[in-house]
């Protein structure tokens, strides 16, 4: 028996070292198992397959209901596609978890505020946002939510304070973005100003961009907004005139300004060589032609009128839908012909009359520079012309072709 005790004892050591090691081995084996599955739950994400993506992110929660990445990853998927209160309910059981790092609950609660502010509970995503404020964030993703919940609150001043004070805080790399946003919601706070009749504040948000920027153009489109709005006409269109020939390609938005003023003070022939000198600059563009010729034509000179599209003769942007327009004035005078009564057959594009929004189709009854539905900024632009209706053939009634409107006011 003495020689049986030492043999027993190694066989039971040997058993204890063999489990020990097929533990650690199944262990490592679930872990790449895991995270195979949460890599390829992101992957999928990217290659835009959510449902796919949902699956493989709670394939790999259930084989490791402990770990926090997938659960958070989860839960930000389903906000993404529509289900925010599931995300919240996630997020929020995540958030309970007493072993997270400093750094996983700072993910996990900004995730949380996002999952609030898609809900629209704006007190609790503030309350939120207060607690991680001791943190002194620079992160982005941070003070792009500050912005949103003041915003939902409805208090448009510290929504753009807090723009500003991103511009300041954040990382090198993501201030200048915010500084575009800063200019960018002061100009759509200016234009609805504008449009309210608080001409004084209009201007006032106006002078938030500064003189180099890409936006000061239409910073000047506001300042004469608001003096139309004033009825100071001259100064109107003094203001109109310098940011049509510093920016033509906002063509859409100085051109009715300018007609108005010009017109309420009896000068409306001065748009002309305004027009004429906007035209001349390369970055001019085919909506401007069309403005000088249609009011060419409108003032009786349709050689002037016809002259503009040769002047234009191998620009490739000059297309029989860009002209369009005066084309449908030019066939009223042809006489009864197998061309216009194929014309009146076809579906012609109308001019522009809306805004829309480029990244999620919202429509607008205004020029924006924040798109309140997404939350995107410089988006919002002339929604594309709708072709209308083909009419039925009516071949004695050239005259009834429908006259191109007037380009669409802010």
């Amino acid at each position: 028996m003495g020689n049986a005790e030492p043999m027993l004892l190694g066989i039971a050591l040997l058993a204890l070292v063999a489990a020990a090691l097929g533990l650690i081995w199944r262990g490592r084996r679930a872990k790449p198992e895991q995270e195979d599955s949460y890599t390829r739950g992101l992957e999928l994400w990217l290659a835009g397959d959510l449902p796919a993506a949902t699956e493989a992110l709670r394939d790999a929660i259930a084989r490791d209901p402990d770990a926090v990445d997938p659960y958070l990853q989860l839960g930000n998927l389903l906000r993404k596609r529509g289900e925010a209160q599931r995300a919240m309910a996630l997020h929020r059981g995540l958030a309970a978890r007493p072993s997270l790092t400093p750094q996983k609950r700072i993910s996990v609660t900004l995730a949380l505020v996002e999952d609030l502010l898609v809900l629209k509970r704006w007190q609790e995503a503030g309350e939120l946002l207060d607690e991680l404020q001791r943190h002194n964030l620079t992160s982005a993703r941070y003070w792009s939510a500050r912005f949103r919940q003041a915003l939902g609150r409805g208090d448009e001043s510290t929504a753009a304070r807090t723009l500003r004070e991103a511009a300041r805080r954040t990382a090198p790399n993501e201030r200048q973005m915010f500084r575009d946003h800063h200019e960018s919601f002061q100009l759509d706070r200016g234009v609805r100003a504008a449009l309210r009749g608080d001409f004084s504040d209009a201007r006032r948000y106006a002078r938030n961009v500064a003189d180099g920027s890409p936006r000061a153009a239409a910073s000047m489109f506001v300042q004469a907004l608001s003096r139309l709005g004033e009825e100071e006409h001259e100064r109107a269109a003094e203001v109109a005139t310098e940011g049509l020939l510093k920016a033509p390609e906002l063509v859409h938005l100085f051109l009715p300004v300018l007609q108005r003023s010009l017109l309420a003070t009896g000068q409306y022939s001065r748009v002309v060589p305004i027009l004429e000198s906007a035209c001349r600059n390369p970055a001019a563009p085919p909506e401007l032609w069309i403005a000088l010729a249609q009011l060419h034509e409108k003032m009786g000179d349709r050689e002037m009128a016809v002259q503009v599209f040769e002047e234009k003769a191998g620009d490739q942007r000059l297309t029989p839908a860009v002209a369009s327009p005066l084309l449908r004035v030019l066939v009223n005078d042809l006489p009864d012909s197998d061309f216009t009564r194929i014309w009146n057959t076809l579906a012609k594009p109308e001019a522009a009359s809306a805004w829309a929004c480029r990244s999620c189709g919202a429509v607008h009854d205004g020029m924006r520079w924040y798109c309140p539905e997404c939350g995107a900024f410089d988006s919002v632009g002339p929604a594309a012309p709708r072709p209308v209706e083909p009419s039925r053939p009516q071949p004695r009634s050239p005259r009834l072709l429908i006259e191109a409107p007037e380009a669409a006011a802010p």
